[in-house]
């Protein structure tokens, strides 16, 4: 990692090689710097959040697809912070609060990568991938949103989901799908929301949000709730749990299933300029997969869904959040300065990583 020329360095979080959750450590690393300054943004980070691709990419699962630059990798893609640099396009202004989704290549020439995460005191951000933060969410809230929250519309429009139709969304509690549920009830208009979790507070959160059913699935089967019957069936399924070979049994005919979840099709690697040449080996393209056969037995239609970039889509989150249509849903909120593993930042990784958060966890790194 190029040292700053001044020598100045931050506090982040991130690991030096590929591995298991306890390579993650606390480590100093140079402050930004060697950025185009009229594309991109340094932010002061508030608070940054935890997501399920952050075990993948720490696993080295992800490195054909997206290896990382060099080491050591700062972790995290979600931030919520001020406006520490502007750009020199004038875009955004110092001090304005704003959150950002940070995208793995910065400049889009790609001549001067800078992804070294968000989970540090500073980061980099595009301008076109940044928004300013609702007055009306704390910045913790705001760094809850950028990943799960464009995931879940981006499916959600993906599916062609209409005002009235019926949609299954797997996994409600997690962090799409707790944005997933409060997009399709309030945003989307759908007539019918199922998904599923287990008894008790998860099961109390999705009805909270707006889920007009929730299945415990440790002792319901939802083919078994749903496929029997073509008037219980759906016109959309969001799979967050790689389960879409067994909706194809719960979607309508003509109905369309989009799943975020387990491997992704060589067309959607294709699509998002990941290294597909490599992929070829062992990715099949989705006319090849068993759930795109099957859905396409029953007349429906299957395909995988990566998140792309997209400011207007972050922008209409943010509209949403202002209204209070939407809200951001945190498991918790840990503490970046704190070494406890219960209370500080290692805390938060050991909930997210786990599987058994309500929504996001986050850490607060500025206050």
């Amino acid at each position: 990692m190029m040292a700053h020329p001044n020598g100045k360095t931050m506090n982040s979080i991130g690991f030096s090689k590929y591995g298991k959750p306890a390579q993650l450590k606390k480590m100093e690393v140079p402050y930004p710097h060697g950025f185009d300054a009229s594309k991109n943004v340094v932010i002061k980070v508030h608070a940054s959040s935890v997501n399920p691709v952050d075990k993948i990419l720490l696993s080295g699962d992800l490195k054909l697809v997206f290896p990382v630059a060099e080491f050591p990798h700062v972790i995290s893609y979600d931030v919520a912070g001020v406006v520490e640099k502007a750009d020199s396009k004038g875009v955004f202004s110092v001090g304005q609060p704003v959150f950002a989704r940070v995208w793995s290549d910065v400049d889009d020439d790609k001549k001067t990568p800078w992804f070294r995460g968000a989970m540090a005191e500073f980061c980099v951000a595009r301008t076109s991938d940044v928004v300013t933060k609702p007055d009306n969410i704390s910045f913790e809230e705001a760094a809850s949103i950028p990943l799960a929250g464009m995931t879940a519309f981006q499916v959600l429009k993906e599916s062609g989901l209409k005002e009235g139709n019926s949609v299954f969304i797997s996994g409600g509690a997690g962090g799409v799908g707790t944005m997933a549920i409060q997009l399709a009830k309030h945003v989307f208009k759908a007539g019918l929301v199922v998904t599923t979790a287990s008894k008790g507070e998860k099961m109390d959160l999705c009805k909270s949000l707006g889920a007009d059913e929730v299945l415990d699935y440790k002792s319901e089967s939802f083919v078994t709730a749903y496929g029997n019957d073509d008037s219980t069936k759906f016109d959309v399924c969001f799979d967050t749990t790689a389960e879409g070979l067994e909706m194809v049994k719960i979607i309508k005919e003509g109905g369309r299933i989009v799943s975020i979840a387990g491997t992704p099709t060589l067309d959607e690697i294709r699509r998002i300029g990941g290294t597909a040449w490599i992929l070829k080996l062992f990715l099949k393209r989705k006319v090849k997969r068993k759930e795109y056969k099957a859905a396409q037995s029953m007349n429906a239609n299957w395909t995988y869904l990566f998140l792309s970039p997209s400011h207007e889509d972050l922008s209409t989150l943010a509209n949403h959040l202002e209204s209070g249509v939407i809200k951001p849903v945190l498991d918790g909120v840990w503490d970046f300065h704190s070494e406890d593993s219960e209370d500080g930042w290692q805390g938060a990784f050991n909930r997210s990583f786990s599987g058994r958060a309500k929504g996001k966890c986050v850490v607060q790194i500025s206050s």
